[in-house]
């Protein structure tokens, strides 16, 4: 996904990019110098699996309190049942007497309605990323950062949280020279990437 952004793309002539997804997992793409960064064995960017908070919740790596367990989508979705579970207002409840049923699509079907407990709840999850994005900031004083996948699918719920929190956590410095967006290619960088990493193998032996 992340080649897909940086090649086709919000970006145009900036060579120090971040690219945030937050899907069903979290991940982030490096360009530095105007090179994809993949590191030694392939796995930079798992910015999701910092030991963020002290929940004891398990993560889809195996350990306890990363950063994905209280922010991607899946958290989101277990949070929805559980509030509804809990007698909390909602469009969601009125359509399903199984919370168990629910899924994602009708989550941000709902916020794009300004249901009022899937707005708490993703401003709580902007709330819990605002730090993270700052240091993310502090460490690589990017030219751009983009942001992906359904968590921001769904408006300014999460967005804005974000926005508004850079000036209190990040340096000054660093803040501002550092564009924020959002990816326009959506789930389609997937796709896009992969199609032009494979084109750049076969007929020109890189990517």
């Amino acid at each position: 996904m992340a080649y897909g952004e940086f090649k086709r793309g919000v970006v145009s002539n900036e060579r120090d990019v971040l690219f945030v997804n937050i899907d069903f997992g979290f991940g982030m793409g490096i360009l530095i110098g105007d090179l994809t960064c993949y590191a030694k064995s392939g796995f930079s960017g798992e910015f999701g699996q910092i030991p963020f908070f002290q929940n004891e919740r398990i993560c889809h790596c195996g350990k306890r309190g990363c950063l994905g367990t209280e922010t991607l989508d899946l958290a989101l979705l277990e949070a929805v049942k559980a509030r509804i579970k809990l007698g909390s207002s909602s469009v969601l409840s009125v359509r399903h007497t199984d919370v168990h049923q629910l899924r994602l699509e009708e989550i941000i079907k709902a916020a794009r309605q300004e249901d009022s407990l899937v707005a708490k709840l993703l401003s709580d999850i902007g709330d819990k990323l605002r730090k993270s994005i700052a240091m993310l900031i502090n460490m690589f004083n990017p030219e751009l950062v983009i942001f992906g996948g359904k968590v921001f699918e769904t408006g300014d719920f999460t967005w804005l949280p974000i926005r508004n929190a850079l000036n209190k956590f990040a340096l000054g410095l660093a803040n501002n020279d550092t564009q924020l967006q959002l990816s326009l290619l959506g789930a389609r960088a997937r796709v896009m990437g992969g199609c032009l990493i494979a084109r750049g193998q076969v007929i020109f032996g890189c990517n």
